[in-house]
């Protein structure tokens, strides 16, 4: 089989029978498994303590000081690791995201798959930039790509955070508030206020977890959690800049929130919000991409704002660019199925699902069905049809008839 690539509740790269899966979301699968980073979107793999991962250990770290269980069946990791199965070879470089974050160059004797993960592209106050990888495949995250999404200078956007902190919350009687999320952002916004300023920094709740495991591979971060008696104390005295994760609520009334997030420039002024990332935007997708000179482009995580960034890839760069999906993607383009042979497909299935309530692992399933002939992604592209139409029920490691 050729090099191939698909979406299967993660990205599946195969290549003449011998695969891996990267940051998958189900347990459903028979390859080795790669972890990129540690938000919860990218780990869900070490919710399943049977399966082995592949990770650095600063994301193992951040995953247990945010609580997450059974992180045993785990292999280290780090910048610069070779790691081979048959004819597959994967190569871990920086990502730029977040602590720990990684891409996953995946090489064949046919081809090289480059899986960015989520990148940051700009040097920032607590991550150098990921790097670029030349490629045949590029799978690459489009969360912020579409034209609107042009961030500020970083440095700006620091500059504006300890201006509103400093010369407008806090001589009103409010204490400054930025809402983050708990790995990425909220660590930069301590080492801006570090850097920047004199005022001291209280994190709260989950902000101060992953703070602590920062420091401890060494970023130089200073901040008192707000259940700590600095913390109160400076809590009390309302001279400080609070860090904490969107969604939570702080016991005081005296608080003046800003989001720090990317999504900020959608807000266009209507609620306070800094357009700080530890994403790349649209342009920076684009330098990325021209520096990978991949043949062909296949995107992951973006909405509706962002369905377009394939076409752009297409028409500023001249790279067929598409979105990943279920379906086979090979280096000269998508795999076609025919009727005939899906009909042929689902048959077959039905053949090899027999019992009513019996529970079928998918990686079972993809070798009976290898034995007739048929691709991992046409039994997949089979079995989504077949929930689809209810007559199939997906379950945590396969499916079971309805």
């Amino acid at each position: 089989m050729a090099l191939r690539v698909r979406q299967q509740r993660g990205v599946v790269v195969e290549y003449k029978g011998s695969g891996v899966v990267l940051d998958p979301t189900g347990n459903g699968h028979g390859y080795p498994v790669f972890v990129s980073h540690a938000h919860a979107d990218h780990a869900a793999a070490f919710k399943y303590p049977d399966r082995q991962k592949y990770a650095t250990e600063e994301t193992h770290q951040l995953l247990h000081g945010l609580g997450w269980k059974h992180l045993d069946n785990w292999q280290q990791i780090k910048l610069g690791d070779r790691i081979k199965f048959d004819d597959i070879e994967v190569h871990v470089h920086n990502a730029g995201h977040v602590l720990g974050s990684v891409q996953f160059e995946v090489n064949t004797p046919e081809g090289t798959v480059l899986y960015t993960g989520d990148i940051g592209l700009e040097e920032s106050y607590t991550m150098h930039p990921a790097e670029s990888v030349e490629c045949d495949v590029l799978v690459v995250e489009t969360t912020f790509g579409a034209p609107m999404f042009n961030f500020p200078k970083r440095r700006e956007i620091a500059l504006d955070m300890v201006r509103w902190a400093t010369m407008e919350a806090i001589p009103a009687g409010r204490i400054p508030v930025f809402k983050t999320d708990s790995i990425g952002n909220a660590q930069e916004v301590i080492r801006i206020f570090n850097t920047l300023t004199k005022l001291p920094v209280v994190t709260a709740k989950s902000a101060t977890k992953v703070s602590d495991v920062y420091r401890g591979f060494g970023h130089d971060l200073e901040y008192y959690d707000y259940k700590s008696p600095e913390g109160e104390e400076l809590l009390a005295g309302g001279k400080c800049a609070v860090i904490s994760p969107k969604g939570s609520k702080l016991p005081y009334e005296n608080l003046d929130s800003a989001l720090a997030s990317g999504w900020a420039v959608l807000f266009g002024g209507r609620q306070r919000a800094f357009a700080l990332s530890d994403h790349a935007d649209f342009k920076g997708l684009l330098g990325f991409i021209r520096r990978c000179k991949p043949k062909r482009v296949l995107t992951f995580h973006g909405g509706t704002m962002t369905r377009e960034f394939p076409e752009y890839v297409r028409k500023k760069l001249g790279v067929d660019a598409r979105p990943l999906s279920a379906k086979e993607e090979t280096l000269n383009g998508t795999v076609q199925r025919g009727e005939t042979r899906i009909k042929a497909c689902t048959s077959q299935l039905l053949r090899t699902i027999r019992i009513p309530g019996f529970e079928y692992g998918t990686p079972w399933l993809e070798r009976e069905m290898a034995k007739q002939g048929y691709s991992g992604g046409e039994t997949e592209e089979t079995l989504d049809y077949l929930v689809s139409r209810g007559i199939l029920e997906r379950t945590e490691k396969g499916v079971k008839m309805s």
